[in-house]
């Protein structure tokens, strides 16, 4: 990741926010000066041994550092992990995702773990273990005010009158996880889903000092420790990607443990049946894993969980809500087999394609099977006539990712749609398929030769999943019969561009949007090409041009006439590069943001009063009892603020996220 200053600006603000000034100053020199050791940390900081010790094991605690000891060293060199610096503003996303995922209880469990940093499993255990006890001491605490003498009848009388019906426990205060099976299932469950992995020895390394590690050992195997020629070259580029696959392949060694053990969630399900036959309670049964197990939050998974609801989110968009529901479902089981959202070029290289791993692929059964029968299929379903269906077109299979178009030729396009369609002619055509999008809510059925006719569910699945295929956005691919795929790279290469577009429509207007898309199509033009393309006035498109090269989306290029350099006699080239553009977005999403946590910093010095007051022992919880009017109306509107401010990092970070991370 591009560490700019801003982004290393707003990586400080959040630990800042989140564990105090002493790590965040510890962070930003580290950010500032590039890798360093204790002692240079105490140079640049100014604090003593003890302070950067505690501010240093915290930020390891988190994962926020990673360290490296050289051969023949004596000191350690410790280096900010600025992804997962990062990934702590997206805290109340994965917390709510998990929530919506895996339910309430491995939300509590997940929220534990990001608030300890790395966890022991042992650790874990005793902790709930101890809030059990203390949940279950505090209910024989009622239970006994409720029957004083013990003899399991309710005394109905205090001092002679009738003794007022005790109130019911709010089912709020009951605790999410009643037992320690309950906390092993979910455990399980988080492993399985990868949202868990194990901590091994080489987490901390850095990417660059694990390569270079890597890249060393294997170097020493040649003659002279160097590779000469090109079939050696091959060979020692794939020795590399095969020993970064398996040092990767450590952190899953935790889901393997389990695997091994047999408790895959097919085998719990029946584990917990037989249990439940033969009386046996849940919590006899083992763990299978060791209790010194260090366990740390998949933020890599996390992301392309996330990735998974913003692509429902779009398909939400374009189609409406029961396509976006198929979906969602069908990436929900692709996701089962993707790690990561994007691929590293050094770990994932294969010199041959036959080694590459195959496309995760989906069927119509298999999403058939995973859909919830309460949904209704029919809903947001088209009605068009049979004869205006292609049947080629429709069952069209694309066995390979597509390729970006960068010219159209229309006239080409037109004639090429012409034949096909009179290939068609005397074909059988099928009923209606999602050309059109019905509108929202309606219940409609296929047409054949003008009548009515009703489709089975495995059919209006279909529809949707051929819908997301003809997407100009390529949500979906039909890679076989019944088999299903989403291409990311060239998906989220399409959403890049869109937002983009949309950044600068909502910048500098839908003409500067119009000029943007001209100039990507045909690449770099002068004025007077442009002006001829466009269409606009001279002094529009001028203005128009000047304002987006003061944003940053797009540039020039001076190219002179004669051999000698002369400004007067050069003209200037436009061009749209969508790298620079993205970079300056991003780098304003960061700015943003950083605006947001400075504005929340001063207002919560203005209200520092009304603040300091809530967090009395004496006024907690009963802050409308114990404040005053004034006091309450400070603290409403300082909570509305605080409210608005995060939410606006949240949407800009989902910004960033397709932008950077997706």
């Amino acid at each position: 990741m591009l560490v700019t200053a801003p982004l290393a600006e707003f990586c400080t603000l959040t630990i800042d926010e989140i564990y105090g000034e002493l790590p965040s100053r510890i962070y930003a020199s580290l950010l500032m000066r590039g890798r360093s050791t204790i002692q240079q940390l105490a140079g640049d900081t100014g604090m003593n041994a003890r302070q950067l010790r505690h501010g240093l094991a915290l930020l390891l605690q988190h994962n926020l550092l990673h360290y490296h000891l050289d051969v023949g060293s004596p000191h350690y060199f410790y280096e900010a992990n600025v992804e997962h610096a990062y990934n702590l503003a997206r805290t109340g996303k994965i917390l709510q995702m998990v929530e919506e995922t895996h339910g309430a209880a491995a939300k509590d469990v997940m929220q534990t773990i990001i608030l300890t940093g790395l966890t022991r499993v042992g650790d874990l255990v005793d902790a709930y273990q101890n809030r059990i006890d203390r949940m279950n001491r505090i209910k024989e605490k009622l239970k006994a005010e409720e029957d004083p003498f013990g003899n399991g009848v309710e005394s109905h009388e205090v001092n002679g009158e009738p003794k007022p019906k005790p109130t019911p426990q709010s089912s709020k205060s009951d605790p999410l996880i009643s037992s320690i099976a309950d906390l092993n299932k979910i455990i399980y469950k988080l492993v399985e889903a990868e949202l868990l992995i194990g901590v091994h020895k080489t987490s901390f390394e850095s990417p660059e000092d694990l390569l270079a590690t890597i890249e060393s050992d294997i170097q020493k195997t040649y003659p002279g420790g160097e590779v000469k020629g090109n079939k050696a070259k091959a060979e020692y580029k794939d020795k590399v990607a095969e020993a970064l696959r398996k040092n990767r392949s450590e952190s899953r060694s935790l889901k393997r443990k389990l695997e091994q053990n047999g408790l895959s969630a097919k085998r719990r399900k029946l584990f917990d049946g037989a249990a439940s036959a033969n009386g046996t309670p849940d919590g006899e049964m083992d763990l299978g894993i060791d209790p010194q197990q260090v366990m740390c939050i998949n933020y890599e998974k996390c992301l392309v969980e996330l990735r998974n609801r913003r692509l429902m989110h779009y398909a939400e968009e374009a189609f409406g809500q029961t396509t976006s529901w198929v979906y969602a479902s069908l990436l929900n089981l692709l996701s089962k087999d993707i790690s990561r959202c994007r691929d590293d070029p050094i770990t994932d290289h294969y010199e041959r394609d036959e080694e590459k791993p195959a496309p995760v692929v989906v069927t119509t059964s298999q999403l058939l099977d995973v859909l919830k029968t309460s949904l209704d299929l029919s809903v947001g379903l088209g009605q068009v006539d049979a004869d205006k269906i292609s049947v080629t077109a429709a069952e069209k299979i694309a066995e390979l990712p597509p390729r970006k178009k960068f010219f159209i030729d229309v006239q080409a396009e037109a004639d090429a749609n012409a034949s096909s369609d009179d290939d068609d002619e005397g074909e059988d055509v099928k009923p209606a398929t999602n050309g059109v999008n019905g509108v929202n809510g309606t219940h409609v059925t296929n047409c054949v030769n003008g009548t009515a006719k009703r489709v089975d569910r495995r059919t209006q699945l279909r529809q949707h999943l051929l819908l997301l295929s003809e997407s100009t956005q390529g949500f979906l691919r039909h890679c076989g019969a019944e088999e299903w795929t989403v291409d990311f790279v060239p998906l989220m290469a399409a959403l890049r561009q869109a937002e983009i577009d949309a950044t600068i429509e909502n910048t500098v207007g839908r003409e500067g949007v119009r000029l943007v898309r001209m100039l990507r199509a045909k690449g770099k033009l002068d004025e007077k090409a442009i002006m001829s393309v466009a269409l606009m006035r001279k002094a529009d498109m001028s203005k128009k041009l000047a304002e987006m090269h003061k944003y940053g989306f797009v540039q020039t290029q001076e190219v002179p006439r004669e051999a000698k350099a002369d400004v007067k006699k050069s003209f200037f080239l436009w061009y749209f590069d969508g790298t620079m553009a993205l970079e300056r977005i991003l780098d304003v999403s960061y700015k943003t943001m950083i605006h947001s946590l400075q504005v929340l910093d001063t207002l919560r010095e203005k209200d520092q009063h009304v603040l300091s007051l809530i967090k009395r022992s004496d006024v907690k919880g009963q802050e409308d009892d114990k404040l005053r009017k004034i006091h309450k109306e400070k603290l409403t509107q300082f909570l509305k603020l605080e409210r608005m401010l995060l939410g606006q990092i949240q949407r800009v970070d989902d910004l960033v996220a397709v932008l950077r991370d997706y």
